[in-house]
């Protein structure tokens, strides 16, 4: 091979690897061309899935301001769609005086329950048309009546009996003074007759010594004076005793049995006209217990024998039953405002135009026990008189429904940049 061959060699093998390097670089600049472009578009999709949520951040917010929902949900708290309390920081620095504090969830109970029981037992022979669950009664209204023979029968004997116990008492009142005329009377007989006695006793005993009376006539005469001697001692004793109180004591027994019959009379006619069930109070039948043929006794514990009639309540009355948490008790205050919106009709325009903001209550006490099992305080809060109208007694609020009920803040409580609780119960 000659020079010019061995130099060409070389020369030919440099020029394939440059061409070979400057490849690579392109190849290089052309990816890294690509890469940059990656950023931008993390950001463009940044970009838009930020839009996306800020815009359906904003209509969810624009209808919770809508009227319907600011007025189903009271001020300084909010729910969320599946009912559920959520927190709401305070507005300022300082709480103002009436914004809520704490919310909490509760049920609703009868301020007083009354279990319609009859007084004596029998079988219901009557009952009123509409005895039935709903209907409101007003107190005194007849529910039922319980056959009445036999307590009939007792009142009967018991009013003869006083009846006769009244004549007798009557009658040694008004024969006292002449009672005592007569003893006077019968004792002044008594001394005239022992007169006459003692001065033929004399005579006889005269005439005996001559013989001109016999001695039957003589012991006779004898034996009859002192006789009479002794019915004067008894009827001056009988006199000393009925001017001493022997008849007032006689008059006092007297009352005594006429009071005694009275009590037996009375208490016949209280088992009498209680054979007659009334309502005890203005107040809505809850449940029915007994019906038409049944037997009921207030003391019977056997299951063929009802104990109770019905069970009433006053549904205009009503206190919501709430459980607080220990850590948020010391929020709450008897005599505190409350707003309470039964969850039911949170979103019903026909209540909220009635009742925009709910109904308002007042704590009406604290329990005096806690409950162990789930940390909390018992809590009562009290529908304000007059809120539930006769009309609308068991239309909204009924009991064991659920209630929502918003404590607020008294004027005189303001801690600053305290945020509003919720309490789970």
């Amino acid at each position: 091979m000659s020079e010019r061959g061995q130099l060409s060699a070389p020369k030919e093998l440099s020029d394939r690897v440059r061409s070979l390097r400057l490849t690579n670089r392109e190849t290089s600049a052309a990816n890294s061309s690509r890469l940059a472009w990656l950023p931008w578009i993390f950001c463009i999709v940044l970009l838009f899935t930020s839009v996306a949520f800020g815009y359906r951040a904003y209509r969810v917010g624009g209808l919770s301001t809508s009227p319907t929902a600011a007025t189903a949900t009271p001020a300084g708290y909010a729910t969320t769609p599946s009912g559920q309390s959520v927190e709401l920081p305070a507005s300022g620095a300082v709480a103002a005086a009436g914004e809520v504090v704490l919310q909490s969830k509760g049920y609703v109970i009868p301020k007083s329950l009354v279990q319609v029981s009859p007084k004596v037992g029998g079988q219901l022979i009557w009952i009123n048309d509409r005895f039935e669950e709903g209907r409101r009664f007003k107190k005194g209204d007849k529910l039922a009546e319980i056959e009445k023979t036999e307590y009939q029968a007792e009142f009967d004997q018991a009013e003869s009996a006083y009846l006769a116990a009244c004549e007798r008492y009557q009658e040694l009142v008004k024969t006292r003074p002449e009672e005592i005329k007569q003893a006077e009377a019968e004792l002044e007989e008594a001394r005239q007759t022992g007169l006459q006695l003692q001065l033929e006793y004399e005579r006889n005993q005269r005439l005996a010594s001559t013989r001109a009376v016999p001695l039957r006539e003589l012991e006779q005469a004898q034996y009859s004076s002192e006789a009479n001697k002794a019915r004067l001692r008894r009827l001056e004793a009988t006199l000393r005793l009925l001017r001493d109180g022997r008849l007032d004591r006689r008059i006092q027994a007297a009352e005594f049995e006429m009071k005694q019959a009275k009590g037996v009379l009375d208490r016949a006619r209280w088992r009498l006209e209680n054979t007659i069930i009334t309502a005890p109070i203005d107040g809505t039948i809850l449940t029915k217990k007994a019906e038409l043929g049944n037997m009921v006794n207030p003391s019977a514990f056997s299951s063929g024998i009802s104990a109770s009639l019905c069970e009433m309540a006053d549904l205009t009355k009503l206190e919501i039953d709430l459980s607080i948490q220990e850590r948020d008790i010391a929020a709450v205050k008897v005599g505190q405002e409350c707003q309470i919106m039964p969850e039911a009709y949170q979103n019903d325009p026909e209540f909220l135009s009635k009742h925009p903001r709910g109904y308002r209550g007042v704590v009406s006490r604290l329990m005096p026990t806690a409950d162990r099992a789930k940390g909390a305080i018992p809590v009562r809060v009290a529908i304000a008189p007059g809120e539930i109208p006769e009309a609308e007694a068991g239309l909204y609020l009924r009991p064991d429904m659920s209630a929502l009920v918003s404590f607020k803040r008294s004027p005189t409580a303001t801690t600053a940049g305290e945020p509003t609780r919720t309490s789970s119960n």
